[in-house]
């Protein structure tokens, strides 16, 4: 059951100038990730809380095919959360176990107890630099939000309003959503109480979306903080592999690996992680792949 794609990513000049926010709207990307990976409500809300986070810093990237990468592991059941995302805010991502059931405790589903709390998130941005950027701090919650702004307050040293916020039924995502507000360098007293008084309002994101959508957001979130639209993104959820990728991968596991698969497995099949398309590979083309990877190991 699909939904209709409302989905988009704003950023917003705050006060004016003083902030600024990025709001988005991630429904259908959330919808789409739970029809693919086959996510329970938990799992659901866990990686629905991700990938908008995440591709609320692919919207912060400035160059082509810039990439950012978001892991949480905190020991619990759900175990790893990955999210990725480019700079055109097309993202991707998986969880270990996408079937974990937790019962509740009140109306909330348990994401943090699903999360844990007993590890860390890490961020990686590779900006086609020499070394990729890695940011990791210990885990607040598990409730992913507080965790993001911890992540923006201790590596980025950019304090920071997070709220994330996905509404699951039995059958789909109603309703996904994110928003961040950050104060900038010289914000007067009265623009930090501004933003400080507004933080109750931001709590329920998905249930505004729901409600309102993403310009409707703006108004009922923001409207006291005099918000300019300085740029409007499409988002979606998007996976970029393919067969020539799926080929440098099983390269790049050495030419023992790839003897092992052709030996006793006599051939392949590879699972994409992030959208369950399959690869099958015959023992013809491992031996190709085979002689590929002779070759590389020759060159160096």
């Amino acid at each position: 059951m699909s939904v209709m794609n409302q989905d988009g990513l704003l950023h917003i000049s705050l006060l004016e100038g003083q902030a600024r926010a990025i709001l988005i709207e991630s429904t259908a990307m959330v919808q789409r990730a739970k029809e693919i990976h086959g996510l329970s409500k938990i799992a659901t809300a866990a990686l629905g809380r991700t990938l908008t986070a995440t591709a609320m810093l692919g919207s912060m990237l400035k160059g082509e095919d810039e990439s950012v990468t978001a892991t949480i592991k905190g020991g619990g059941p759900i175990g790893t959360v990955l999210a990725v995302s480019n700079e055109k805010c097309d993202v991707k991502g998986y969880v270990t176990n996408p079937e974990v059931d937790l019962p509740r405790t009140g109306k909330k589903l348990p994401v943090g107890a699903a999360v844990g709390k007993e590890g860390r998130l890490t961020v990686i941005k590779d900006m086609h630099l020499r070394e990729p950027y890695v940011g990791q701090v210990n885990l607040v919650s598990g409730e992913i939000a507080e965790d993001f702004a911890m992540y923006f307050t201790a590596s980025e040293q950019t304090p920071s309003l997070v709220s994330l916020g996905v509404l699951v039924s039995d059958e789909k995502a109603e309703a996904a959503g994110g928003l961040i507000v950050q104060l900038l360098p010289g914000a007067s007293e009265a623009a930090i109480q501004s933003i400080e008084n507004s933080a109750g309002m931001f709590m329920d994101i998905s249930g505004t979306m729901k409600q309102y959508h993403l310009d409707g957001a703006v108004e009922q979130l923001l409207i006291h903080l005099q918000p300019e639209i300085l740029e409007r993104r499409e988002t979606r959820y998007a996976c970029d592999c393919s067969r020539a990728r799926v080929e440098k991968a099983l390269i790049a596991l050495g030419k023992r690996e790839l003897r092992d698969m052709i030996d006793e497995q006599h051939g392949a099949l590879v699972n994409c992680h992030f959208c369950r398309k399959a690869y099958g590979f015959t023992e013809e083309e491992l031996e190709a792949l085979l002689a590929a990877a002779t070759a590389k190991s020759q060159d160096k």
